[in-house]
């Protein structure tokens, strides 16, 4: 009938209050009802028929629904929402509620002007402040996307809230704006919204911490400030939709979404920024930490309905209550991790570890230890080596030591007056000590003493170099100071940094312990401690006869014993000198003893520790400079296992492990020549025999041996001819 009399007019059906009819439905009923919506939205799609639905808040996203929530999807993927929006309650609040003409909007802004250097985008927005005045704009906002809080009641409530000033005078003192804080009391003194488990659960927890906060707050100039906050968060909590998600207000949003203010100082964002961090620390102190959650990657804190126990507060306390040396002992782990140390250490039971400082003008590294701690807490490590480097722990307050020994190096951190890093070390610290205490909640504290540390390690990397000091030889100065000195002062990490300042500041001890040691200029890197077996054994098998490589170019180099087209001549090799000089002080047929070379200088756990007694080179290096002697001819070496290697037979060299040639047992003079034998042969040729005889004449012998014996071959041939 509507078709036939009016064919271009369709239907449209529109419900006011549809929420309320829905909140009276029991679950079946309403099941039922959410199934009709749904086939009216498909109905509506496919004939000239429209449905309208009247609704004071949100439907879809409302708490009061959950147990329907399948059924709501439905129906909204069928309907289409049309909101009203922040700018239409905006506009009706500021022109029906808080109507003002062009004077009293201008003596507002007067009253407002000396506060906008401590609000973000008051001065920008200054405008909406006025017309909407004393209405801050974000309790608009906020209650835009309060879930619980149906849309006509902004207007009574923002009513209500002008009529509770009408007789009094806007506060000389104070911005005088109402913010979202102020819902809080509508909210609570609301008994049917205690009828949602949800919203009674969030009202429950928030009047506890009010009440905390109003019975035990410290710090009294700020206690109107924190009660603020605990009720601002408790009406930001119903803006999340889900009551236990960890979304909250950072402390910049606080300070400029309630227009927060105490009398300080100094009139500036940042220094009222600090007070309202203040007081949420210590709305934090004053309720152990329970309901109240900070979330360290975006710095928002929130009322956290699920913290019945509050680890976080537990953490806090134990960590209060570690006294130094346990703290010490948590910071040596997160520095251990960012030294990228063993968790073995050297001696068991002492945190000490071996190392290695590069020794820049030589090439190569120098052995040593490191210890956390002071020098008089070390144990004796065995063996011992050529520098010792220190750290000690945060806030030492003992004398440095003031020995002045040339191979010591201490660092320190001074001038730690750090807040920040104080407290992360706790927290880390009393996490921990819980997680090793605890008997039902290791795996929580385990996962918070994790976070800890990282958070402390990220301190450390970023800090501690700025801290740090060294005394070397009673002379304490910033860490940094010795860096103009280093040959290289390029530190991509701490562990860099700290061997570049203690190498430098140890160079003149390795100059004096080991002077006239090889200097390795051709290599690119410092030699380590590991390396050299593999760099020595490169250079006896480039003396053996195998192609050159540039390492062991690098170490016959070092050594000296390269002649004219890097060929092998220990003649100018002060080391080797040595060695021969040894041999030439012994009587013909006498040899010269592997201990007569080599001495042990200290015990050691795999191995002693062994010097040569000249230069104090390593038994790797003598290896080397013997093998050199064997094949200019010089000497010959006899190893473990009666082998004996000379002139002829110096190729087997690359075969054997250069341990088995370090360990040599004797090195003497070559056999002597056959005297009377070459005597006969320069006779019969026609040479001078004396030639032979004479030892000093014997390179001349030589000489004419081999033109005689061109010569003879020369003429043998042409009588063939």
């Amino acid at each position: 009938a509507l078709r036939e009399r009016y064919p271009d007019h369709g239907l449209m059906l529109v419900v006011d209050e549809l929420l309320d009819f829905l909140r009276a439905r029991h679950e079946q009923e309403l099941i039922l009802d959410l199934g009709f919506l749904r086939e009216l939205g498909e109905v509506a799609a496919l004939a000239p028929f429209r449905f309208i639905g009247g609704l004071q808040e949100t439907l879809f996203d409302s708490p009061r629904f959950n147990f329907v929530a399948e059924q709501l999807r439905r129906v909204r993927d069928r309907f289409e929402q049309v909101i009203i929006g922040r700018q239409d309650i905006a506009y009706v609040v500021a022109n029906r509620i808080l109507r003002k003409n062009d004077e009293q909007k201008a003596r507002i802004v007067e009253h407002l002007r000396p506060y906008t250097p401590l609000y973000d985008r008051m001065a920008e927005r200054m405008d909406e402040y006025a017309q909407l005045y004393p209405i801050h704009p974000a309790y608009v906002d906020t209650f835009q996307h309060v879930v619980v809080a149906e849309k006509r009641e902004v207007l009574r409530t923002f009513s209500q809230a002008v009529a509770g000033l009408l007789d009094r005078d806007v506060p000389p003192d104070q911005t005088g704006l109402i913010s979202f804080d102020h819902y809080w009391d509508v909210l609570r003194d609301n008994p049917s919204m205690r009828s949602y488990p949800e919203v009674a659960e969030v009202l429950e927890k928030g009047q506890v911490l009010d009440q905390r906060v109003s019975q035990g707050y410290t710090r009294s100039a700020l206690t109107p400030m924190a009660l603020r906050i605990v009720h601002a968060l408790g009406v930001h909590r119903f803006t999340t939709g889900d009551i236990t998600a960890p979304i909250g207000l950072t402390p910049e949003e606080l300070r400029d979404g309630l227009c927060l203010y105490v009398q300080t100082p100094e009139a500036s964002a940042e220094f009222l920024l600090g007070q309202v961090r203040v007081a949420l620390r210590e709305i934090v102190r004053t309720v152990s930490g329970q309901y109240i959650s900070h979330n360290d990657g975006n710095d928002q804190y929130y009322l956290d309905v699920k913290k019945d126990v509050d680890f976080d507060a537990r953490i806090q306390e134990r960590g209060e209550s570690l006294d130094r040396d346990d703290l010490n002992r948590y910071f040596f782990d997160s520095l251990r991790e960012v030294l990228d140390l063993d968790t073995s250490t050297y001696v068991s039971g002492h945190r000490i570890w071996f190392t290695e400082l590069p020794w820049a003008d030589h090439k190569v590294t120098r052995p040593g230890y490191l210890f956390f701690g002071a020098p008089e807490e070390r144990s004796t490590a065995q063996p011992p080596r050529d520098f010792y480097v220190y750290l000690l722990p945060p806030g030492h307050d003992r004398a440095w030591p003031d020995e002045e020994r040339a191979d010591e190096v201490i660092f320190a951190l001074g001038g730690l007056d750090d807040e920040e890093f104080d407290a992360i070390l706790r927290r880390y610290a009393g996490a921990r000590a819980l997680e090793n205490e605890s008997a039902s909640h290791r795996t929580v504290y385990g996962d918070k003493a994790a976070r800890q540390r990282k958070r402390l390690v990220q301190w450390i990397e970023a800090h501690l170099v700025e801290h740090l000091e060294v005394a070397y030889q009673g002379v304490r100065k910033p860490a940094r100071a010795v860096l103009p000195k280093a040959s290289s002062s390029a530190s991509a990490t701490i562990g860099d940094f700290i061997r570049v300042v203690a190498s430098t500041l140890l160079a003149p001890h390795f100059a004096d312990q080991y002077a006239g040691y090889p200097r390795f200029n051709r290599l690119t890197q410092p030699m380590t401690e590991a390396a050299r077996p593999g760099n020595a054994f490169e250079a006896i098998a480039q003396i053996a006869g195998r192609p050159a490589t540039s390492l062991g170019t690098a170490v016959l180099d070092g050594l000296q014993l390269l002649g004219e087209n890097t060929t092998v001549d220990p003649g100018g090799s002060p080391y080797a000198r040595s060695l021969l000089e040894r041999l030439q002080s012994k009587s013909e047929g006498q040899v010269v003893n592997r201990g007569e070379v080599v001495e042990i200088v200290a015990g050691g756990v795999d191995r002693p520790v062994e010097k040569d007694l000249d230069h104090k080179l390593e038994p790797e290096w003598i290896a080397v400079i013997l093998v050199a002697l064997v094949h200019h001819g010089d000497i010959t070496l006899t190893l473990s296992g009666k082998e004996t290697l000379d002139a002829g037979s110096v190729d087997r060299a690359a075969t054997i492990h250069v341990e088995t040639i370090a360990n040599f047992q004797h090195y003497g003079r070559p056999r002597q020549l056959p005297i009377q034998t070459w005597v006969s042969i320069f006779e019969r040729l026609g040479l001078q025999s004396a030639l032979v005889k004479d030892e000093t004449k014997r390179d001349q012998a030589v000489r004419e041996l081999v033109t005689a014996v061109h010569t003879n071959s020369t003429g043998r041939c042409r009588s063939r001819e």
